[in-house]
């Protein structure tokens, strides 16, 4: 036994440490539930006799028990961490850790990750399985909160910390533990420190802002980081939706930016990296944004014609880390429509400035004024304008005219920056200042005024008054002088400036120089038949009056018949429409009619037989007399033989016979040609004495000028035996405008006419003197015929009774001195005389008559005084509410010795009666 124990133990110790070290083992990494059996063997010692050899312990069974452990690695606490990582603001960062399943089956282990005390914040973590073991969170990993491993096995876990809103230091842990938490591995802390967050900043704007349809603008949207830290995963987004649907739409290409990748969106959702058909919004992505940096983003949008009118807003925004910013422009879109009107060349003058505004010194009722004005279209769109004139001050009439002088047509349509000019004249139809005030409107709404002044508008015309020498009644022949004297006054209260006066001279008569005379230093311009006098005055005073004269010859252009028509003009700087002068009219009548009388006998006895022959001429190379009427006027005792009438060798009709005086209607005699008449008489027997047969030819005289001609008379003498004595007598008379149409001469009121040519029965001729006067002498006892001349007079005769129903032939007994005058009608409207008075003062006699006539008033004022009288005036005034039509009606100055005559003429619509006043005249002693 003692040999056994002693034996054992070296036997059984042995195998018993080997059965030890095997259940230790079995512990450690056996899966749980594993039997494990152990049994003894002994060997003896042989020496022992007749003991066994061996021996065999029971069999010992023991079963493994379930063991959990879990061990995560890198190990780490707050104050040494096992990792660690630096972000920015709204960074992300992962930890990579190593889950081992200690334990000896397979578990379920609970993951979690923590945030430790003492972190400054708590940021957003997520465990993530890392399948592939690269250390990466990549696409379809997914977020775990339990791994379950066999023993022994490990897995790969990601720890994903994204600081969003934190800065500072945390302190995150990753805690794995067995189920139920009976143990855990939470020693597994990772440090992150979060720098300082941006400070991000959205500014949007729109160039321009104002736009009009069809144009573009370009959007710029800038975002800033204006913080200390780095914005992480920068997005600036300008969606368009909105302007889109208010009619902006986006410029293909025209994206760009600073930094960064451009992105476009179709539908408001899904982004792309290339530019789409129709682009509804823009955006650029940055990694990041330092701090201090900015990222600018431009694009161009066209505003189509949906888009007039509309404000349309926009907002853009900014995300970053987590952080988010906006910023919002809005763009107007519309026309811009303006209107500019203002003196010429000067449209844009400032309103109601003293630039914006014209003024003239005076303008003269019925007289136009007339003001240039530009108007300028100053928006961006065509319009249509209007130009209206008001009237603050004054009143007036105007009429408005464009650049080629024609009324303006309105509306008057403009591009942008077009002008166009207004010439707006003014009549003004009341005295005193005048203001107009010149509006220029336009369709869309749009004004603009200026200012058209005048200082004082004064009533009346300039007094132009001409007058021909010799006078328009006297019939003037080629190569005789004529002369034209030209009469201006200024009647107003303030003088005319820039005066100029002019005289078209007619087309047949020359200026020559050297020959003719122009008086006042005035001057003739022009080829021969287009000559003009001009004449500048300059400045004409208050009242004054300036008289030119300029002398003529008619031309040997002139033809027979016509009339020398003649009318000069006036202008001013204040009066630029010139005011014409009254016309004059000089008839020419180069050629004579001509008539020689032959008789075939110089001595006859009673019963014999006569021929007389009448050759007739009409000197005129150009012109036809026609109605020419052939007066033969034979001797008492003289008969005319029927059928012995010739013209020109055949034969023709015999004459009317008037108490003994024969007539032959000729009808036409042409120019430069001879006309001759025969015809024959038998002596009477109780003729007597000389036979004195006398012949005239009167026809008109054809042109322009109808005019009546007369030949000379042409007398035939044939004796027969000595007359006795017969008394001679003499005849005188006035030939004369008959205004109050009562039969006779009022002086003062009838007007004589000068050059008026009466016929005596027997071929005498006379014209009457400046009084209008004519005397025939040595005309024998009895009764005698006279006629007038129609064509030596612009008016008809008077049918009195005494002319037995032949005005303008009077037939008188004749016995000692015998007076015969000529009344003649007024032309229309020279009729219907109002009043006739005289005024005397001192040596001053005044005798005014009053007209009423077709068109108002005419007055003569007949200015009588012996001596010259300085420092004259004359005042006579119109009835309230007339208008002085032309002549003048005051004076000022001296009046010279003699007669005087003032003549105008006025309009009034009053009652006949009012319309006369009285003159009122001063002067020095």
């Amino acid at each position: 036994m003692n040999r056994f124990l002693t034996r054992l133990p070296h036997r059984l110790g042995l195998t018993g440490l080997l059965a030890l070290g095997g259940l230790a083992a079995a512990q450690g990494q056996t899966p749980a539930g594993t039997e494990i059996t152990n049994q003894a063997t002994a060997v003896f010692d042989p020496a022992i006799p007749g003991g066994p050899d061996s021996a065999v312990s029971n069999v010992v069974r023991t079963t493994v028990q379930a063991v959990c452990a879990v061990s995560v690695t890198p190990d780490g606490t707050p104050e040494q961490p096992g990792q660690t990582a630096s972000l920015p603001y709204g960074g992300r960062t992962v930890f990579a850790y190593s889950l081992v399943n200690a334990g000896n089956q397979t578990a379920t282990f609970p993951v979690a990750a923590r945030t430790e005390a003492g972190s400054a914040f708590t940021p957003t973590t997520r465990l993530y399985l890392d399948a592939n073991g690269n250390g990466a969170v990549d696409p379809g990993e997914q977020v775990v909160e339990n791994v379950t491993l066999a023993p022994e096995k490990g897995a790969n876990l990601l720890l994903a910390v994204e600081a969003a809103s934190g800065q500072g230091t945390a302190y995150v842990n990753l805690v794995a533990s067995c189920a139920g938490g009976e143990q855990a591995d939470s020693n597994n802390v990772s440090r992150v420190t979060v720098g300082a967050p941006p400070q991000l900043a959205v500014q949007k704007a729109f160039a321009p802002a104002l736009l009009r349809p069809g144009s573009e603008t370009t959007v710029t949207v800038t975002t800033r980081n204006d913080g200390q830290g780095e914005g992480q995963d920068v997005v600036l987004t300008d969606l368009l939706d909105t302007q889109i649907a208010q009619g902006l739409t986006f410029v293909r290409g025209s994206a760009q930016t600073t930094a960064g990748t451009l992105e476009y969106t179709a539908d408001g959702v899904t982004w792309q990296g290339t530019e789409p058909a129709g682009v509804r919004g823009v955006r650029v992505r940055a990694a990041s944004l330092p701090a201090g940096a900015a990222l600018t983003l431009t694009f161009r949008m066209l505003a189509t014609p949906a888009a007039e009118n509309h404000v349309i807003p926009n907002t853009a925004t900014v995300l970053a880390g987590g952080l988010a910013a906006q910023g919002s422009a809005q763009v107007d879109v519309r026309y811009q429509p303006a209107v500019a009107i203002g003196p010429a060349g000067v449209p844009e003058a400032p309103e109601n400035t003293a630039a914006d505004t014209q003024s003239k010194a005076f303008a003269v009722m019925g007289q136009q004024v007339c003001f240039d004005h530009t108007l300028k279209n100053t928006g961006d769109v065509r319009d249509d304008f209007r130009v209206t004139v008001t009237y603050p001050q004054g009143q007036a009439r105007a009429v408005l005219t464009g650049e080629n002088g024609q009324a303006l047509a309105e509306p008057l349509p403009l591009d942008p920056g077009q002008t166009a000019l207004v010439r707006i004249c003014y009549d003004a139809t009341q005295s005193g200042p005048l203001e107009a005030l010149v509006t220029a409107a336009g369709t869309r709404g749009t004004r603009n005024t200026t200012l058209d002044r005048v200082q004082g508008v004064e009533a009346g015309l300039p007094e132009l008054v001409k007058t021909v020498s010799p006078g328009p009644t006297v019939t003037l022949a080629r190569g005789e002088p004529v002369t034209y004297t030209l009469s201006v006054r200024n009647p107003y209260t303030r003088p005319l400036t820039g005066v100029v006066v002019s005289d078209p001279l007619p087309a047949h008569v020359d200026f020559v120089p050297g020959g003719n005379v122009i008086s006042d230093g005035g001057t003739v311009t022009g080829e021969a038949g287009r000559q003009v006098a001009t004449w500048n005055v300059g400045t004409l005073a208050p009242g004054e009056t300036r008289t030119f004269r300029v002398t003529v010859i008619v031309s040997d252009r002139a033809v027979d018949g016509e009339t020398l028509n003649n009318v000069f003009q006036m202008v001013s700087s204040e009066l630029p429409a010139p005011t014409p002068s009254n016309e004059v009219k000089s008839p020419v009548w180069n050629a004579q009619l001509r008539v020689l009388k032959t008789v075939s006998a110089a001595q006859v006895t009673p019963g014999d037989r006569l021929t007389y022959t009448l050759t007739i001429r009409n000197g005129s190379a150009t012109t036809d007399i026609v109605d020419a009427v052939v007066t033969d006027t034979p001797a008492a005792g003289l008969v005319y033989l029927p059928g012995t009438s010739t013209l020109n060798g055949e034969p023709l009709a015999d004459p009317t016979v008037t108490n003994g005086v024969l007539h032959w209607n000729l009808g036409k005699l042409p120019p430069s040609q001879d006309m001759v008449i025969t015809y024959g008489v038998r002596v009477g027997a109780g003729t007597q004495g000389e036979l004195l047969n006398s012949v005239q030819v009167v026809g008109t005289g054809a042109g322009g000028a109808v005019r009546t001609i007369a030949s000379n008379k042409s007398t035939a003498a044939v004796k027969l035996r000595l007359l006795n004595f017969a008394p001679l007598n003499d005849i005188v008379g006035t030939v004369y405008v008959d205004r109050n149409r009562d039969g006779r001469f009022d002086a003062g009121l009838d007007t004589p006419l000068e050059r008026a040519r009466v016929i005596l029965a027997g071929g005498r001729l006379a014209l009457t003197d400046a009084a209008g006067r004519y005397h025939f002498a040595n005309v024998p006892l009895g009764t005698q015929a006279l006629r007038l001349d129609p064509g030596s007079v612009p008016y008809l005769p008077l049918d009195l009774p005494q002319d037995g129903g032949l005005p303008g032939t009077r037939t008188v007994q004749v016995g000692g001195l015998t007076g015969v005058d000529f009344p003649l009608a007024p032309l229309a409207g020279e009729v219907g005389t109002l009043r006739r008075t005289t005024l005397s003062a001192g040596p001053l006699s005044i005798e005014k008559t009053v007209v009423l006539t077709a068109g108002g008033y005419a007055v003569t004022l007949r200015l009588n005084t012996p001596t010259a009288l300085e420092g004259f005036t004359l005042n006579d005034p119109l009835p309230s509410g007339a208008a002085l039509k032309e002549g003048r009606n005051t004076w000022n100055g001296t009046l010279p010795a003699g007669e005087t005559v003032l003549t105008y003429r006025f309009t009034f619509t009053g009652s006949p009666s009012t319309a006369v006043t009285d003159p009122t005249a001063g002067w020095r002693y």
